[in-house]
């Protein structure tokens, strides 16, 4: 059995993308630093970094250009959302702001169409110590140099109450890093001669890039199922891998749920 709580959220909030152009990226995310750091529990964010998507909300001569994007969403009152995000809203020259008062439901379907199933991914990941100049400088030299416009990394604000669950509370470590990261190589199927190869050394470069920078832990829904099984202690962490070795030992001593990122009995 699984309980989980309810919150009430809604059912309009402010939420929405704002984009600037890939020249921008290092201002962006230096301004993003100090704007996450003081940002209330109902804010959450998350930094995109790759090409304009082709929605019918942006205009079209914006399509495929590369770009940096800020997500935001207020989970509170729209008038205090606004009054939330307006700093970032006012920041550089944006190409594109769709930060507005949007249905909590559309907001979280309104990038499906970008991450179609059935084409194909490579995923690296890592959770960031922080987001220091040298940090910034990596992810801005890196980000941009995947061979297809569908790649993309993601990057996404931490903190807040789920910094102030005490690690050893639960299965899920990495609780006091301020970001993690993922590095997501995307081509389509008939692309796979031209984009594969490169694709998937662009996000392995991208992920050894920024080595120094790593806070030791990753999310373990963000490893590859194709070649990062080595990392899932790395996702938990010793102390928690082994209580939940102890578990699997107890209750599935066979191993019998292994299609997962697995844990094997201790």
């Amino acid at each position: 059995s699984f309980r989980f709580a309810l919150h009430p959220v809604g059912p309009t909030v402010m939420a929405g993308p704002v984009f600037w152009a890939a020249d921008d990226t290092v201002d962006v995310l230096r301004f993003y630093r100090d704007f996450v750091a003081a940002a209330p529990d109902e804010l959450g964010s998350v930094v995109r970094l790759g090409t304009v998507p082709p929605l019918p909300v942006i205009p079209e001569n914006l399509h495929w250009r590369p770009a940096i994007a800020v997500a935001c969403c207020y989970a509170g009152a729209v008038e205090d959302g606004d009054r939330a995000v307006r700093a970032l809203r006012q920041f550089g020259t944006p190409l594109v702001d769709l930060l507005a008062p949007t249905p909590y439901a559309a907001f979280q379907g309104g990038v499906d169409d970008t991450v179609l199933h059935g084409w194909h991914y490579y995923w690296k990941a890592t959770d960031l110590a922080g987001l220091s100049d040298d940090t910034v400088a990596v992810i801005a030299d890196h980000a941009y140099a995947a061979g297809s416009p569908r790649s993309y990394s993601a990057m996404f604000h931490m903190g807040g109450a789920v910094a102030r669950v005490p690690l050893d509370a639960t299965a899920y470590a990495g609780r006091d890093v301020a970001h993690n990261i993922i590095i997501d190589a995307v081509w389509l199927p008939a692309e796979s001669g031209e984009h594969a190869a490169a694709e998937t050394m662009w996000a392995r470069r991208f992920l050894q890039a920024l080595q120094p920078h790593r806070a030791g832990s990753v999310y373990v829904n963000f490893l590859d199922s194709d070649d990062d099984s080595s990392r899932i202690r790395e996702a938990y962490g010793d102390h928690i891998y082994r209580r939940l070795a102890d578990v699997k030992a107890k209750y599935d001593p066979d191993n019998a749920f292994h299609h997962n990122k697995n844990i094997r009995p201790g």
